[in-house]
């Protein structure tokens, strides 16, 4: 029963909310894996590198479980690399054993950003927002977002995948297009 329960701790990640909307509630993070497995899915066979399939799908499941002790970061807000350090080291304790290598292997080299597949889930991670809000739109300037603070976050995380970076920019487009976005002073 034990390893059950710790199985069952990877689970809370459905219970950590984002800033997102989903109906008429809060996104979790388990809702947001599951989307940036989709986007993986399927930029995977648009983009020009040869990278490790598996690999990139189990670093996107496992990229933001530190979320399940540290609570979600908005991506306006600084990131908190230590804080989610620390709850990592205590995650590891409370989800099973056979587990908690690979994950940490995978969230450290995701947080690293130098490999090809890190960079990849880089580029899915901050995307699938952009699409998430595709639905609500308005959520962009209420929050009180530029072009040139979305430009700013973003674009070096695409530059590297031109099929995202093209999309991007459609995107962006778009978002002015519809006054989503607050006037660049």
């Amino acid at each position: 029963m034990e390893e059950i329960k710790k199985i069952h701790k990877l689970f809370s990640l459905k219970e950590v909310d984002r800033y997102g909307i989903v109906k008429d509630r809060q996104e979790s993070s388990a809702e947001h894996s599951y989307s940036s497995l989709m986007l993986a899915q399927y930029f995977l066979p648009k983009i020009k590198k040869n990278l490790d399939e598996l690999k990139v799908m189990k670093m996107l499941l496992y990229h933001d479980v530190v979320e399940i002790e540290a609570g979600d970061t908005y991506f306006l807000d600084y990131k908190p690399e230590e804080k989610e350090r620390n709850a990592l080291k205590i995650l590891k304790k409370k989800i099973p054993g056979s587990m908690a290598g690979e994950i940490e292997d995978l969230w450290e080299e995701f947080e690293e950003n130098k490999t090809p597949e890190a960079k990849f889930c880089q580029a899915i991670d901050k995307f699938d927002p952009v699409i998430h809000f595709l639905e609500h739109k308005k959520e962009w300037k209420k929050a009180k977002v530029t072009e040139k603070i979305m430009r700013d976050r973003k674009d070096r995380y695409f530059k590297e995948f031109p099929v995202i970076m093209e999309m991007w920019d459609k995107i962006v487009d778009y978002y002015k297009k519809e006054g989503c976005f607050l006037d660049d002073k």
